[in-house]
């Protein structure tokens, strides 16, 4: 299996009463708490702080799940809009007009809760901003769809003997096309594995075997199931009127428990998303 170098695996530490550190960006802070620690603490900066987030997942019902743009991989948030008034495009609108994909500008009052994912306190405000076009890219909700597909997929590899589904879910976007911050990517696992009831763990197979997880030696995960998408190059030569992404995707669980989806492509359409993709095909070893 190829590996490549990611991000530090935020959740790993988190879960290894490790303090997962505090970071000023776009200003204000991102952070999770070690474990234990009263998760109505908080941290404050300057009054009357902005910060531009990407709407992951959540516009649908307005409980946002948030990304700092540009962000580290601490910088994801959740958010209930309920009463706070929103704008788009300069004006006076409301929760039902937000779209995952959109960007938006939080004011807040600079203090963020130290739970993982943190929280904004004291929101005043909403700015959304539309792209050109009305369009959404989404690609979070892309790599949603294929990690939901994945998982639905051969279904016996997510479960214990005994019942129940495994506790950790690996997730690992370190190639996937796109150019996602790594606060998207944080945020896209941290939903996945919430959804299905387990614990996130961000990184690639020789991370997660560097930390314990993977038994590098026996090719198998005993309590997880690491999922991953990683760029196609076998079709860099071919050129489309439209942009394109080419990738693989991967559910593994040992070296005789694993199911791909391989030469994969989404187009995007004009002011359209990243949604429908086509998989070349599937394989299980």
């Amino acid at each position: 299996m190829k590996e490549k170098r990611v991000l530090p695996l935020i959740f790993t530490l988190c879960l290894t009463l490790t303090s997962c550190g505090q970071m000023a960006a776009g200003g204000g802070i991102s952070a999770a708490p070690p474990v234990g620690a009263d998760p109505d603490s908080s941290k404050g900066q300057s009054a009357g702080t902005v910060m531009s987030c990407r709407i992951v997942d959540g516009a649908e019902d307005g409980n946002l799940l948030l990304a700092e743009l540009d962000g580290a991989e601490s910088g994801v948030y959740t958010l209930t809009v309920g009463d706070i008034p929103v704008a788009v495009d300069g004006e006076k609108s409301s929760a039902a007009n937000l779209t995952d994909g959109m960007t938006v500008e939080v004011n807040y009052s600079g203090t963020v809760l130290e739970t993982y994912p943190a929280q904004f306190a004291n929101v005043s405000s909403l700015r959304a901003q539309m792209p050109p076009g009305g369009g959404y890219a989404d690609l979070c909700g892309l790599w949603f769809k294929v990690l939901d597909d994945l998982w639905s997929t051969d279904p016996g590899l997510n479960g214990m003997e005994g019942g129940g589904t495994v506790p950790y879910v690996g997730v690992d976007l370190s190639r996937a096309p796109g150019d996602l911050s790594a606060a998207e990517k944080a945020a896209v696992a941290w939903r996945f594995a919430q959804l299905h009831g387990a614990a996130p763990l961000s990184g690639t197979f020789d991370e997660l075997a560097k930390q314990g997880y993977i038994d590098r030696a026996e090719l198998s995960w005993k309590n997880g199931v690491l999922f991953s998408i990683a760029e196609n190059h076998s079709h860099d030569d071919e050129r489309y009127s439209l942009p394109v992404l080419q990738f693989d995707a991967e559910k593994w669980r040992g070296g005789d428990g694993a199911y791909f989806f391989s030469d994969c492509m989404c187009v995007w359409p004009e002011n359209g998303v990243w949604s429908d993709y086509a998989v070349g095909s599937e394989a299980v070893s």
